[in-house]
Protein backbone atom coordinates (compact mmCIF):
# COMPACT_ATOMS: atom_id res chain seq x y z
CA UNK A 1 0.00 0.00 0.00
CA UNK A 2 3.03 2.01 1.07
CA UNK A 3 4.32 2.20 -2.65
CA UNK A 4 1.29 2.89 -4.20
CA UNK A 5 0.90 6.35 -2.52
CA UNK A 6 4.58 6.98 -3.47
CA UNK A 7 3.80 5.74 -7.01
CA UNK A 8 0.59 7.99 -7.26
CA UNK A 9 2.21 11.13 -5.48
CA UNK A 10 5.08 10.83 -7.82
CA UNK A 11 2.55 10.23 -10.64
CA UNK A 12 0.03 13.42 -10.17
CA UNK A 13 3.14 15.67 -9.82
CA UNK A 14 4.49 15.03 -13.16
CA UNK A 15 1.23 14.80 -14.68
CA UNK A 16 0.52 18.89 -12.71
CA UNK A 17 3.88 19.56 -13.89
CA UNK A 18 5.07 20.26 -10.43
CA UNK A 19 8.50 18.31 -10.82
CA UNK A 20 11.39 20.54 -10.04
CA UNK A 21 14.03 19.31 -12.69
CA UNK A 22 15.28 22.88 -13.83
CA UNK A 23 15.34 26.25 -11.28
CA UNK A 24 12.69 28.39 -13.00
CA UNK A 25 13.73 32.22 -14.11
CA UNK A 26 12.18 33.07 -10.76
CA UNK A 27 13.81 31.16 -8.58
CA UNK A 28 17.29 32.30 -10.27
CA UNK A 29 15.99 35.45 -9.94
CA UNK A 30 16.05 34.89 -5.92
CA UNK A 31 19.23 33.39 -5.67
CA UNK A 32 20.43 35.58 -7.15
CA UNK A 33 18.87 38.17 -4.89
CA UNK A 34 20.06 35.70 -1.94
CA UNK A 35 23.73 36.07 -3.14
CA UNK A 36 23.64 39.90 -3.34
CA UNK A 37 22.08 40.43 0.06
CA UNK A 38 24.69 38.16 1.54
CA UNK A 39 27.66 39.95 -0.26
CA UNK A 40 25.58 43.41 0.87
CA UNK A 41 25.55 42.13 4.62
CA UNK A 42 29.29 40.89 4.52
CA UNK A 43 31.72 44.27 4.15
CA UNK A 44 34.71 43.23 2.00
CA UNK A 45 37.68 43.18 3.50
CA UNK A 46 39.80 45.94 3.72
CA UNK A 47 43.50 46.34 4.82
CA UNK A 48 44.76 47.72 7.90
CA UNK A 49 45.81 51.31 7.60
CA UNK A 50 48.58 52.09 10.15
CA UNK A 51 47.99 54.50 12.17
CA UNK A 52 50.27 57.29 10.62
CA UNK A 53 48.67 56.46 7.47
CA UNK A 54 45.57 57.37 8.59
CA UNK A 55 47.29 60.50 10.47
CA UNK A 56 48.25 61.25 6.94
CA UNK A 57 44.98 61.06 4.80
CA UNK A 58 43.54 63.08 7.67
CA UNK A 59 45.81 65.83 7.46
CA UNK A 60 45.43 66.02 3.54
CA UNK A 61 41.60 65.86 3.71
CA UNK A 62 41.73 68.93 6.06
CA UNK A 63 43.87 70.69 4.03
CA UNK A 64 41.92 70.51 1.33
CA UNK A 65 38.58 71.09 2.73
CA UNK A 66 40.81 74.77 3.93
CA UNK A 67 40.98 75.30 0.75
CA UNK A 68 37.49 74.66 -0.16
CA UNK A 69 36.79 77.09 2.30
CA UNK A 70 39.29 79.56 1.27
CA UNK A 71 37.76 79.46 -2.41
CA UNK A 72 33.77 79.49 -1.00
CA UNK A 73 34.65 82.75 0.97
CA UNK A 74 36.49 84.77 -2.14
CA UNK A 75 33.29 83.34 -4.29
CA UNK A 76 30.83 84.90 -1.86
CA UNK A 77 33.08 88.55 -1.51
CA UNK A 78 33.38 88.67 -5.06
CA UNK A 79 29.28 87.74 -5.28
CA UNK A 80 28.87 90.26 -2.49
CA UNK A 81 30.60 92.62 -4.33
CA UNK A 82 28.79 92.32 -7.46
CA UNK A 83 25.54 92.56 -5.82
CA UNK A 84 26.51 95.98 -4.14
CA UNK A 85 27.60 97.26 -7.85
CA UNK A 86 23.83 96.17 -9.09
CA UNK A 87 22.10 97.58 -6.23
CA UNK A 88 24.22 100.88 -6.58
CA UNK A 89 23.37 100.75 -10.06
CA UNK A 90 19.57 100.68 -9.90
CA UNK A 91 19.26 103.26 -7.61
CA UNK A 92 21.73 105.37 -9.93
CA UNK A 93 18.71 104.62 -12.62
CA UNK A 94 15.89 105.04 -10.66
CA UNK A 95 17.01 108.80 -9.23
CA UNK A 96 17.49 109.32 -12.47
CA UNK A 97 14.70 108.26 -14.17
CA UNK A 98 12.66 109.91 -11.08
CA UNK A 99 14.83 113.25 -12.10
CA UNK A 100 17.25 112.40 -8.76
CA UNK A 101 16.77 111.46 -5.25
CA UNK A 102 12.69 113.05 -4.88
CA UNK A 103 12.04 111.62 -1.89
CA UNK A 104 8.54 113.78 -1.11
CA UNK A 105 7.17 112.29 -4.38
CA UNK A 106 8.12 108.56 -4.02
CA UNK A 107 5.31 106.60 -1.78
CA UNK A 108 7.84 104.00 -0.77
CA UNK A 109 10.38 106.78 0.71
CA UNK A 110 7.60 107.53 2.59
CA UNK A 111 6.48 104.26 4.14
CA UNK A 112 9.82 104.23 4.51
CA UNK A 113 10.29 106.88 6.56
CA UNK A 114 7.05 106.06 8.33
CA UNK A 115 8.58 102.96 9.33
CA UNK A 116 12.01 104.12 10.81
CA UNK A 117 10.38 106.90 12.66
CA UNK A 118 7.89 104.40 14.05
Amino acid sequence: MHELTADFGTGLRAHLGLEWAEPTMLEVAFERVDSALERAVVPPPTPELTSSASLDALEALEAELVDRERALTAREASLAGRAGSLLAAAQALYDEVLGGPADHDDELARLRRRKSVA
